[in-house]
């Protein structure tokens, strides 16, 4: 594998591990005000408090369950050595100026002060460039953008 395209991977899981523990952190949090709750509180307030934090612990952990199938999509696709003939998952291509690895949508990482964007081979962008290869150009947003490099 490209080292370029192995840091990019590297750097991606880093942030998402990242998230992963603040997520986690953050559940216990909201597990521990919620049983301190039902200890100190009674009535209207009470409930209404309780089900607020309730729905965010049921949103984080959301979120933490998200992060952990992205974790393992990067992982996944991370086995993949080979350079692919076409753009497929897994291929970093360089867009005119721009990097974009096609994987999973979690933005941008930087990566040796060069700025990599992460997208779903579902993603408007991603559905255009599956498929095509070194030097083909697609049409997004009303300009022509060259494949410049496929990894």
């Amino acid at each position: 594998m490209n080292e370029f395209k192995a840091k990019v991977y590297q750097t991606a899981l880093t942030q998402l591990k990242q998230k992963e523990a603040l997520l986690t952190e953050e559940r216990k949090n909201i597990i521990e005000s919620i049983l301190e709750e039902e200890k100190n509180s009674a009535g209207d307030k009470y409930e209404t408090g309780r089900e607020t934090m309730t729905q965010d612990l049921v949103n984080i952990e959301g979120q933490l369950k998200q992060g952990k199938l992205d974790i393992e999509e990067l992982y996944r696709l991370q086995t993949i050595k080979e350079t692919p003939p076409s753009v497929q998952e897994g291929a970093l291509i360089k867009l005119g100026n721009d990097w974009f690895l096609i994987a999973i949508s979690i933005g941008q990482v930087k990566v040796d002060d060069t700025k990599v964007f992460l997208l779903s081979k579902n993603s408007p962008l991603g559905e255009l460039l599956i498929g095509k290869k070194k030097k083909d150009q697609v049409n997004f947003r009303g300009k022509m953008h060259l494949i410049e490099e496929l990894v």
